[in-house]
């Protein structure tokens, strides 16, 4: 930022014409008027009559500054620095003018000078953070406007520039309050409003980054970042019209913006309008041919089956889309009963003068088991792969820790310590189940208990397929097992089948989805 409101009254030390004194000050003011052209000939004929009054030369600099003829600021700028290398504001002012021209390495030099003769100089230190930013030095910036705002508390253009520096240096919290403070001074400041709701958005707070954006979207009805975001909002509020809408709009100004088509895609998947989540899907893959959730869904969506399951990345993707809405969505619109279930299998083998259960909990999610195993689990560890999820379940509590983690990682990693293993409605994620079989053998106790659930693969599927069946990949993108194949399983990994009974687990399109649930015993 140039600076034009300098302390002129002490050149009289140095030059006692008041006339010359009056006729500088005259030229601030008509440059301060965006009164240039009329400036530049006032300081001009000052310097011909004085051609040392440094700040007549400084005021000619500033004056070309503002018409944007950034050579010649530098040059009567130099020449003002040279003139009376002690006045901090030439050099800040220097530094700015050498940064329009793009000589970097100039303008560091010179505002290191101001800040050297004027350490508590609030606005150079912003200057010199803005160089850092546009270098890439987010952590130098960040200190150097937050020194500019101990000195300078109400610099609005501070605030908004510290916070952008958070948001690249990944400190999401920290930037929410200086966006908070640029809209308190100016509530109508565009950038503030935009970045503040993307980051409330980035932190899960939808309900405050609502109103901002859709603000963003008043004033900019095309700006495409709000438009996204203002989808994901609606998607986590479970407003799917609203966030179909969003999404549209972002591709009908930009058709090859593949997180819209994926998103959208997984939108038409929940409300079984498989031909358009196909095709979005499709588009999603073509836009990102490494998008493998996009490529899971599409083999499911074309009645493909893979042995290795759902790949990560697409697990992961799909609840932390679906964490903030999971509860709602489970109970009232699937009418999901597997965490009773699976309570309800258990409860026979529950010995009540035994020692509390440590209870492992994989695929956890937001954590609807942790109530009904609460009253025998004296240590309850949850796992999942969705960061969101286990943060909704930590905010539920009933857990004694909780780990965001694959769940073959996790189980590779223990050894007989587990009483109880869980795993609630989880393997429709998984092809084959040898591993994650072996892997829950590896960390229960010598007698310990399995318990998980299966979406049933009928004899009449199985015979259809007869390369898969064993296990097929379902148009909803969930895996369904045959009951043969659990069987065969528990005899080669070391477990016997305690108890097994066929329920209605959840519903799908309003028909309820057969399963299987289980209890194995670790031998």
């Amino acid at each position: 930022m140039l600076e034009n409101n300098l302390n002129i009254s002490k050149i009289m030390t140095k030059n006692n014409d008041i006339e010359i004194q009056k006729k500088i000050e005259q030229a601030y003011a008509l440059s301060n008027d965006n009164q240039h052209e009329a400036s530049i000939e006032l300081f001009k004929e000052v310097i011909s009559q004085s051609p040392n009054a440094a700040y007549a030369i400084h005021g000619l600099g500033m004056a070309y500054a503002q018409l944007r003829d950034f050579p010649k600021a530098v040059q009567y700028l130099q020449q003002a620095v040279k003139t009376d290398p002690s006045i901090a504001e030439f050099h800040n002012n220097l530094g700015n003018a050498y940064q329009a021209v793009g000589q970097i390495n100039d303008a560091m030099t010179h505002y290191r000078e101001a800040l050297r003769l004027k350490a508590s100089y609030a606005q150079a230190h912003n200057n010199l953070g803005t160089l850092l930013y546009r270098l890439g030095k987010y952590e130098d910036a960040a200190s150097h406007f937050q020194k500019s705002l101990r000195i300078d508390p109400l610099a609005v253009d501070t605030h908004y520039n510290l916070a952008n520096c958070y948001i690249q240096l990944d400190r999401l919290l920290d930037a929410v309050p200086h966006y908070q403070a640029v809209i308190k001074e100016r509530p109508s400041h565009l950038g503030a409003l935009h970045n503040l709701g993307i980051t409330l958005c980035g932190l899960k707070r939808f309900d405050e980054a609502l109103p901002l954006l859709e603000e963003v979207r008043k004033r900019e009805p095309h700006n495409v970042d709000a438009l996204f975001h203002l989808g994901v909002i609606y998607g986590a509020l479970n407003k799917l019209e609203d966030a179909i809408q969003c999404y549209l709009q972002v591709l009908s100004q930009k058709p090859d913006h593949g997180n819209s088509h994926h998103n959208l895609a997984t939108i038409y998947l929940h409300q079984n309008k498989r031909d358009q989540a196909l095709t979005h899907y499709q588009e999603a893959l073509r836009i990102e041919p490494n998008n493998k959730t996009a490529a899971h869904l599409i083999d499911a969506l074309k009645g493909k089956t893979l042995i290795e399951g759902a790949p990560v990345e697409y697990t992961r993707a799909l609840f932390d889309q679906y964490a903030y809405s999971y509860d709602s969505h489970v109970k009232n619109h699937l009418h999901y009963l597997v965490p009773q279930l699976l309570r309800q299998a258990i409860a026979p083998f529950v010995n009540q003068s035994q020692e509390p259960w440590k209870i492992l909990d994989i695929g956890c999610g937001t954590g609807l088991c942790a109530p009904l195993f609460a009253d025998i689990a004296g240590k309850l560890i949850g796992v999942d792969i969705s960061e969101n999820m286990i943060e909704v379940a930590r905010a539920h509590g009933g857990y004694y820790k909780l780990y965001v983690m694959d769940i073959l990682t996790f189980l590779e990693r223990g050894a007989n310590e587990f009483d109880v293993v869980i795993a609630a409605d989880v393997f429709v994620y998984f092809g084959g189940l040898e591993k994650v079989f072996a892997g829950c053998h590896r960390v229960l106790k010598s007698n310990g208990l399995f318990t998980f659930s299966i979406e049933l693969l009928m004899d009449l599927e199985s015979k259809a397929d007869p390369e898969h069946p064993d296990f097929q990949l379902r148009k909803t993108g969930r895996y369904a097992h045959h009951p043969e194949y659990i069987e065969r399983l528990t005899t080669t990994l070391g477990y016997k089948i305690e108890f097994q009974k066929s329920e209605n687990i959840r519903y799908q399109d309003d028909e309820p989805v057969v399963g299987n649930v289980y209890v194995l015993r670790k031998l």
